[in-house]
């Protein structure tokens, strides 16, 4: 448990029990030219726990992040709100918001507040790493992620 809070702190996470201002965290990151990357999860899951312990500390999923993307952790059982657009809520709240209240589900957000592309569902190394880059090459503008290998 220790190695993989010592991973998702090193990929710049933004979560725990605190309030979680997305509208905020998106600004800053549009300032790097980074999309803002929320992994939604819930204690209990055994999928949830699968993708903390394998996919998210991966060498190469580490290092797409932190050259990519602003990671956004929110476990919807931790306290503290979301605000997000015109939405404040708790986080549970905040999954069903936005679209994604089966766990694990990614979210990835651009500059425009939009959510340019979201999964709900355990991936492994291989598939989480070509959604990241999916997204970090801006190819959801031009296609779906079915067409992009």
């Amino acid at each position: 448990m220790i190695k993989i809070l010592f991973i998702l702190v090193a990929i710049f996470t933004i979560g725990g029990a605190d309030n979680i201002n997305i509208d905020a965290i998106i600004a800053k990151a549009e300032k790097s030219h980074k999309h803002v990357l929320v992994f939604l999860h819930r204690p209990g899951c055994s999928y949830c726990d699968t993708m903390i312990e394998f996919t998210l500390p991966d060498e190469k999923i580490v290092q797409k992040i932190k050259k990519n993307f602003v990671f956004v952790d929110i476990d919807i059982a931790d306290m503290g709100e979301v605000v997000f657009d015109d939405f404040k809520g708790t986080r549970q709240e905040f999954a069903k918001e936005v679209g994604y209240n089966f766990y694990p589900s990614t979210v990835f957000i651009d500059k425009d507040k939009d959510i340019v592309y979201g999964v709900a569902g355990y991936k492994d190394e291989d598939e989480f790493l070509n959604i990241l880059h999916y997204i970090q090459s801006h190819s959801y503008e031009e296609m779906d992620i079915e067409d992009f290998k």
